[in-house]
């Protein structure tokens, strides 16, 4: 499994590329959460790989965040949850709910791991 540094690698990369295009308006609404969402993914990784932890899917980075990171399964639910309706039902988030996700919730989840992107 990667280790910390390169999950840091690859949150700072999709950091980037949010960066290039993302305003609460975009038409790019659903790529803007997927890619907060994998932004998340990356932290939380990061995260659990200097505690030695590794997750091999989905659900068990689901158990992981809820078990080692309870204060951050809120906001990371909802960027999960906005990135898997724009991936599976083409369901783009509205600026509002955009702005919440990437503005608040995905800072807090940084913040609190400590992390910078």
């Amino acid at each position: 499994m990667p280790a910390e540094i390169v999950h840091l690698q690859q949150l700072r990369h999709n950091w980037r590329f949010l960066q290039s295009f993302y305003t609460p308006s975009t038409l790019y609404a659903d790529w803007a959460a997927t890619i907060a969402f994998y932004i998340a993914i990356h932290a939380v990784e990061a995260f659990l790989a200097r505690q030695g932890v590794h997750s091999h899917s989905h659900q068990e980075r689901t158990v992981h965040v809820r078990t080692f990171l309870p204060h951050l399964w809120r906001p990371y639910r909802r960027l999960e949850t906005a990135s898997r309706l724009a991936r599976y039902e083409g369901i783009h988030p509205p600026p509002t709910l955009l702005r919440q996700l990437i503005d608040h919730d995905l800072p807090a989840i940084l913040n609190q791991l400590g992390i910078t992107p």
